[in-house]
């Protein structure tokens, strides 16, 4: 559903993408750490609505996403990882993008751990997404698109050759 909400350029805003991309959460993702571990994972408003929202909804005129690039930098236990590795699933399973590759990079493969961690845990707790998934110590693969998401450290130069679809950069200071 195109909104009445443009912006110069031609850019406009898909409220259906939007929330398409919220729900996932609540639908799909659970928290996996801490007190409300086991509980669905509902944005809080501030990163539905200046996170998510804008990055799945805004559209430039060829229809494709406004934004490719997404910067997020707020203190810490505001669920950033939980966040991104929610955002890593979406592009995954959900971004209609066969054989979207989707990594977790940090500047070393123990830190990029951290956010794969949080969504392998998310796919082997959820039945929906553990059916269509073939689950690995670092990486989760998706037969029926051939996509997939792993973990990766950030050395350049072993990287070449990769066709991705989404990037989680944990850490990227």
């Amino acid at each position: 559903k195109k909104s009445d909400t443009s912006a110069p350029n031609g850019y406009w805003y898909d409220e259906d993408a939007a929330e398409k991309a919220v729900g996932f959460f609540s639908r799909y993702l659970r928290h996996v750490k801490g007190e409300l571990a086991g509980q669905k994972l509902v944005l809080q408003e501030w990163a539905a609505n200046e996170i998510v929202r804008p990055l799945f909804g805004w559209k430039r005129p060829d229809g494709l996403r406004k934004f490719r690039t997404v910067y997020v930098e707020v203190p810490r236990k505001n669920a950033k990882s939980t966040i991104a590795a929610g955002i890593g699933l979406y592009l995954t399973f959900a971004d209609r993008e066969p054989g979207a590759e989707v990594v977790s990079a940090a500047a070393d493969r123990d830190q990029a751990a951290i956010v794969f961690d949080v969504a392998k845990t998310m796919v082997e707790e959820e039945p929906a997404l553990r059916k269509r998934a073939l689950v690995f110590r670092r990486s989760i693969a998706i037969r029926e698109t051939n996509s997939s998401y792993k973990v990766i450290s950030a050395d350049a130069y072993t990287k070449h050759g990769l066709n991705l679809h989404g990037i989680i950069f944990d850490e990227l200071h």
